[in-house]
């Protein structure tokens, strides 16, 4: 009887922990022995780092066309519920409720945006997930057939400044320009606001690096507003914890992930984002027979105590080992230890701009051009899956080492 392998998830991490079993399971000969099964809501890999961008096109990747010449079981639906003591999955399908076994479990299920317990919250919008990219979208078309009259119609207020916060501030006047020129019959000039509640901008930066984007930010006209929050939310204003009242019809929310509420049917401990710890294989020290991978896991990645981010840059690297790891277990072999001790970031700024930085001190190497080059180079490339061929041969885990940059 073949053995069962399950992953949960289409992410990044799940995607790549599908091409890595493949791949591994023929490098053992045990390609006809193991039955690899993926869960996802859709059939859709979202390229979920662009989702900020002016536009949404090509922003998703079809699973089928790599699950199925591969012979990956894809299940289209919404894992409910894990049973790892009779090590069984619920999942939500349009044929009704399923339940799917598993001899292993990897659970790659990611991340999403944290509720927000204010009054209005309902009334913001987000770049989360793909869908709810597109009903932003479809609203900015509503204001501009509407020649952003109203008020606050021409206001944009984003908060969190974070990478996303900062992308989308510095992104969200030029997807408004653009569905003007095409929907509306007036031009209007656009407010753009940035929310943060800290007392500074960007300040997870090294000084160069944070300089330049607090100048980017005034370049652009991005009115920055610190050491404050929201507290309520209507259809056409907010009002800040100092009283402050803002006119706006249009509230990107950018401020807080959590992981997958899934984590909280298995036994182990979690840290603030409600990610698993696992040890340096990835593997659950809970279960023998599960491996935990991307956004919803808690892994060292160097020998200096740092920690796997939410990123795709971890959840990629993650899914490789995930997938290769869970294959070798299964079938009583070693396991490799996740090592990953290069950190990069990089951020798009809008037209021209953009930053690209190393290390965990996030010190500035390339900006304007070159860094937004990068960032393109990155967004449109890099983290793209090739052919199915091309993506088996890169799921084989890879050590990245500092002297690699």
């Amino acid at each position: 009887m073949k053995k069962k392998l399950l992953i949960i998830g289409g992410g990044f991490a799940g995607f790549w922990s599908g091409m890595s079993a493949v791949r591994q399971s023929r490098e053992l000969n045990k390609e006809n022995e193991l039955d690899i099964t993926l869960i996802n809501p859709d059939n859709y890999l979202t390229i979920r780092p662009r989702l900020y961008e002016v536009s949404l096109t090509g922003l998703r990747v079809e699973l089928d066309q790599y699950l199925l010449p591969l012979g990956i079981n894809q299940v289209v639906g919404r894992a409910d519920i894990i049973d790892p003591i009779s090590r069984k999955v619920t999942v939500s399908t349009d044929q009704g409720t399923q339940n799917f076994g598993y001899d292993y479990l990897i659970l790659a299920s990611g991340s999403q945006l944290k509720g927000i317990n204010i009054p209005g919250f309902k009334y913001t919008f987000n770049m989360d997930t793909f869908n709810n990219a597109q009903t932003l979208e479809d609203h900015l078309i509503r204001l501009a057939k509407n020649n952003f009259t109203g008020n606050g119609a021409k206001t944009f207020v984003i908060v969190g400044g974070g990478l996303t916060g900062l992308e989308a501030a510095t992104s969200i006047e030029e997807k408004a320009k653009l569905l003007q020129s095409k929907y509306a019959e007036a031009v209007v000039d656009f407010n753009v606001i940035l929310i943060e509640r800290g007392a500074h901008i960007a300040d997870i930066y090294a000084s160069a690096a944070q300089a330049y984007i607090v100048d980017t930010l005034a370049k652009k006209q991005v009115i920055t507003m610190t050491d404050t929050s929201v507290t309520e939310i209507s259809t056409d204003k907010i009002v800040l914890s100092d009283g402050t009242e803002i006119a706006t019809q249009t509230v990107i929310w950018c401020a807080g992930m959590m992981a997958s509420p899934l984590t909280s049917f298995l036994k182990g401990e979690k840290d603030l984002f409600g990610r698993l710890q696992v040890d340096q294989f990835l593997k659950l020290p809970a279960y023998e027979d599960v491996i935990i991978a991307g956004d919803v896991a808690n892994v060292p990645v160097d020998e200096d105590g740092n920690i796997s981010l939410m990123a795709c840059q971890f959840s990629m690297d993650l899914g490789k080992w995930a997938g290769h790891n869970a294959v070798n277990d299964l079938f009583a072999q070693e396991l490799i230890p996740y090592v990953n001790n290069r950190y990069v970031t990089c951020l798009d700024l809008g037209q021209d701009d953009g930053l690209f930085t190393t290390g965990w001190d996030r010190n500035l190497l390339y900006k304007e051009r070159e860094g937004k080059d990068i960032k393109e180079q990155i967004n449109q490339q890099l983290i793209y899956p090739g052919t199915v061929e091309e993506s088996l041969a890169l799921s084989m885990p890879q050590l990245v080492n500092r002297d690699d940059r």
